[in-house]
């Protein structure tokens, strides 16, 4: 039985980077208005001090690379973040089993929202999305702490369990937090600090698929279940 996809997975996110991305662009248009005219003359006059056809080649060069300064984009994460949401979302369809999910619900009181709630013969899980593709750094475990490159992870394993025991709370059941962990590799292929399991994405598909039916969650109980998430928590997007 195909998995109902309901909600926009990595919509709040992409809203998000959209309106990083146009504050960031109004900014860079600031900055231009004075850095561009001092580039402007910078490169004159060194294309004139050159002269010839290399002056004027070096002249449009300087102010090539003033220009791409400027309106180089630096603000990505959430957009990079929506994209995460996305394959994540693709991965859980077609699950089978009867599980229903619900992509990217806002939590009533707070500015948190759920990547990804599934809901099914097994209980109830909550996923998180984190795309961590720098080839640049790396996940590890050290100190007892998470750890993706120079930044310890600890906080938002924490925010992923308060996401949950919100879940949890709303729909009166247990909810199991996951962390999908597109690009970087996760140490052991699973780590489980507070209260989180920390998964590569390869494996999100065989985690739920191979999970025990629980007590009580027949199909029925699902639906209903379903339904109060659906009610509960609106669209965040």
């Amino acid at each position: 039985m195909a998995v109902p996809v309901r909600g926009g997975a990595g919509a709040s996110a992409a809203r998000q980077g959209q309106a990083e991305r146009a504050a960031e662009i109004a900014r860079q248009h600031r900055r231009a208005l004075w850095v561009l005219p001092v580039v402007t003359v910078l490169a004159v006059v060194l294309g004139l001090s050159i002269g010839g056809p290399l002056g004027a080649v070096v002249g449009l060069v300087v102010f090539g690379i003033g220009l791409r300064r400027v309106y180089r984009r630096s603000s990505v994460s959430w957009s990079v973040g929506a994209a995460g949401e996305r394959r994540t979302a693709k991965m859980l369809g077609g699950l089978p089993g009867g599980w229903v999910v619900l992509h990217d619900r806002a939590i009533p009181g707070s500015r948190a929202n759920l990547d990804h709630l599934l809901i099914g013969p097994a209980g109830v899980l909550y996923a998180d999305t984190k795309n961590w593709g720098s080839k640049k750094s790396q996940l590890r475990v050290q100190g007892g702490e998470l750890w993706y490159g120079r930044y310890p992870q600890t906080k938002a394993l924490q925010t992923v369990r308060w996401e949950a025991d919100r879940a949890s709370q709303a729909l009166g059941v247990p909810v199991e937090a996951l962390v999908v962990v597109h690009g970087a590799k996760v140490p052991g292929n699973c780590v489980m600090l507070e209260g989180v399991t920390v998964i590569p994405a390869k494996k999100l598909r065989r985690t739920v698929s191979n999970r025990s039916a629980a007590f009580g969650f027949d199909s029925v109980r699902v639906q209903q279940l379903a339904q109060q998430a659906e009610r509960t928590f609106p669209p965040a997007a």
